[in-house]
């Protein structure tokens, strides 16, 4: 009798949790706003996409909170997480993740300072230029290895980076630039579009973990989110 009460509870804990199994979907977010904005409720327009992509697969939708982007990509890949939103497309990222389409991305711009006021891709040549750790802009400038790029933890901290001339360059989204640049750092600073021309890649993804607990397969999380991306379902208004 002894030995049957083992055997129940060892099949009994070694069953799938809710976690494990079709209940939840585990979105890591870090705090870029006016996308991701942490809170006891966290709110902006990834959010909102999230919540409805949750709707879509028919999940309970949690979040975990990181200090940075790269942070969350280390995160998928290790499959502690189930997806990441706004993740762009590179071989290194397709061995861990697979992709399903979010939105049409949004305008970039250069921010600079106006006396090294960057107008064409070719003025980024001999200037220090600061990525956040984890980020991806466009092919050209994510495979050009003929700029100086330094990692740094935000495009918050490269804005003040900026204003103490310690590096003469961030790329960051329109919506982003407008929100975290004050009077001060505007009398300071220049932005200039990015133009599309330069773009090879138009669509901002939901990445997947190849190791996600979703109980569902790539087919149908493709499927299913696509539809919804072409149904518009996930277009949200970018505002400050």
């Amino acid at each position: 009798m002894l030995k049957i009460l083992i055997v129940i509870f060892l099949i009994l804990f070694n069953m799938p949790t809710s976690h494990a199994g079709n209940e939840k979907i585990i979105a890591c977010i870090d705090d870029y706003p006016p996308y991701q904005v942490f809170g006891e409720v966290p709110y902006g327009s990834h959010i909102t996409a999230l919540n409805q992509l949750a709707k879509i697969l028919k999940k309970q939708l949690h979040f975990i909170e990181a200090p940075n982007f790269s942070r969350c990509v280390i995160m998928l890949k290790l499959g502690q997480v189930d997806v990441v939103v706004g993740l762009n497309q590179n071989k290194e990222r397709d061995e861990f993740a697979f992709y399903a389409p979010y939105k049409l991305e949004d305008d970039h711009v250069f921010i600079s300072s106006k006396k090294n006021a960057i107008y064409h891709y070719s003025d980024l040549q001999g200037k220090i230029i600061g990525v956040p750790r984890g980020t991806t802009y466009f092919e050209k400038f994510d495979n050009d290895t003929s700029l100086e790029k330094i990692s740094i933890q935000s495009v918050n901290i490269g804005i003040q980076l900026l204003l103490k001339d310690r590096i003469d360059v961030i790329i960051t989204s329109i919506f982003v630039a407008d929100l975290l640049l004050d009077e001060l750092a505007r009398e300071r600073l220049q932005t200039t579009t990015i133009k599309r021309s330069h773009y090879k890649r138009f669509i901002s993804f939901f990445g997947f973990s190849k190791k996600n607990r979703l109980n569902l397969t790539e087919e149908k999380i493709i499927a299913l989110t696509t539809a919804a991306f072409e149904q518009g379902v996930f277009k949200v208004q970018t505002t400050q």
